[in-house]
């Protein structure tokens, strides 16, 4: 009874894993719309803030490392969490995840500081280049921060080891099942395959 019970909390933690992937997708989506509307896509598909000025960009970076910040301070959170339960399994995804995430901020980090000083200088150019280092550096962190997200979810996973199987036969009857290879004593080991073991 409590193996089902635990079961069934997997599977519910699993689900709710699973919804706040979506959710943060979704407002992801949302965030990323309203400055899409100034990106464009040039006809060999590299992305462009042309549309946008110097401070919107300046903006979007600020916000994109806020981001980036406050969702590798949730991976450790996360991380302390299954060294506490002492988890291996998620420990070692969630450690992948993490490794990604810090590079990505260190990217997103050196291309806000090289904006700024960009529009400083004017220099439209290189404001475009970092512009688009930290616009990949973030859908990819978005990939990224969903893929943790499904690390957590595995808890829901049942491997071997953690499930024990119980059968009980109503009834006195001890005819077997053919069907599934059992005998009609109702044990399904096979013959031996040698006279003389």
């Amino acid at each position: 009874m409590f193996r089902s019970i635990d079961v069934i909390s997997r599977c519910f933690l699993s689900l709710l894993a699973g919804l706040l992937v979506l959710v943060v997708s979704v407002e992801a989506y949302a965030q990323d719309a309203a400055v899409n509307q100034g990106v464009l896509r040039t006809e060999d598909g590299q992305i462009s803030g042309q549309d946008l000025s110097a401070r919107e960009k300046q903006d979007f970076a600020q916000q994109a490392v806020q981001d980036l910040e406050s969702t590798t301070n949730r991976i450790l959170r996360l991380i302390e969490d299954a060294q506490r339960k002492k988890d291996v399994v998620l420990l070692n995804c969630l450690n992948d995840k993490l490794g990604a995430l810090r590079g990505l901020l260190k990217v997103a980090g050196d291309s806000r500081l090289n904006l700024a000083e960009a529009a400083a200088r004017e220099n439209l150019d290189l404001q475009e280049h970092n512009f688009r280092k930290l616009y990949i550096a973030r859908q990819q962190a978005l990939t990224v921060t969903s893929e943790a997200d499904a690390c957590v979810g595995q808890v829901g996973i049942v491997t071997a080891g953690q499930t024990r199987v119980v059968v009980s036969v109503d009834g006195g009857e001890q005819s077997g099942d053919s069907g599934y290879g059992a005998a009609s004593g109702g044990s399904s080991r096979p013959p031996d395959a040698s006279p003389f073991l």
